[in-house]
């Protein structure tokens, strides 16, 4: 009976899909990886300093600035606000969205769906790499965690990108990321369908699946148009 209501919630749901950002629509991880590398040869710092940065960054997860202050105190640097600056700065220069992650969602919105990107981190940072890339001109709308005053997975910055496409979380629709607590988790509780990007990683034992899973976000926009298709 719980299988039978799931399909007729998917099938019944607006046609709208929420976003994340980082290492979902844009590569995260190397643009991260550049800065590292050029942070490491600004500054002269040892061979072991790359690894370092990376493992302590945890793939973005950590708060920008506790990873700030943990790399002014150990590379002996004047001013965490003032490292943290430059970064928010370069970040959008390095990053990256693969012309097939533009044409996807284009090919959403033609379909008639209403796209939207749900991120936290500075606006500053965030929106320089959505402007960048050109995701601005492939969306509708997005939540930006600075600007909103709320991080995933609040429900409240589900709402704010619904409310940016015209419309309310009370018709549902779906979250696409790939975290499994902020984008899946939080998408859930805000009782959006879910479709994890998986990235070549395991789902957590510990939490309830996600409705879908894929590798990529080219994968989840087929996804989407086939589930529309069946309805």
């Amino acid at each position: 009976m719980l299988g039978f209501t799931r399909s007729v919630r998917l099938l019944t749901m607006q046609r709208m899909a929420l976003f994340d950002l980082d290492n979902t629509l844009v590569d995260r991880s190397g643009a991260f990886r550049r800065w590292a590398v050029e942070f490491c040869a600004d500054h002269g710092l040892p061979d072991d300093a790359l690894a370092w940065l990376i493992a302590t960054d945890q793939d973005g997860a950590v708060p920008r600035d506790w990873f700030f202050g943990e790399v002014t105190a150990r590379f002996g640097l004047a001013s965490a606000d003032t490292t943290w600056g430059r970064y928010r700065r370069r970040m959008p220069e390095l990053v990256s969205c693969p012309d097939e992650v533009l044409g996807s969602l284009r090919l959403l919105r033609d379909d008639g769906w209403s796209v939207a990107i749900v991120t936290n981190g500075q606006a500053d940072n965030q929106l320089g790499k959505i402007r960048r890339t050109g995701l601005d001109r492939c969306v509708d709308a997005w939540a930006v965690s600075a600007e909103v005053g709320i991080r995933k997975p609040a429900r409240e910055i589900f709402e704010a990108a619904a409310r940016g496409c015209g419309l309310d979380l009370r018709g549902g629709g779906w979250a696409i990321g790939d975290s499994p607590v902020l984008d899946v988790e939080g998408g859930r509780a805000a009782g959006l369908a879910t479709l994890w990007v998986s990235r070549g990683k395991e789902w957590p034992t510990e939490l309830a699946p996600p409705d879908r899973t894929v590798t990529d976000v080219v994968a989840a926009v087929e996804v989407l148009l086939n589930e529309d298709a069946g309805r």
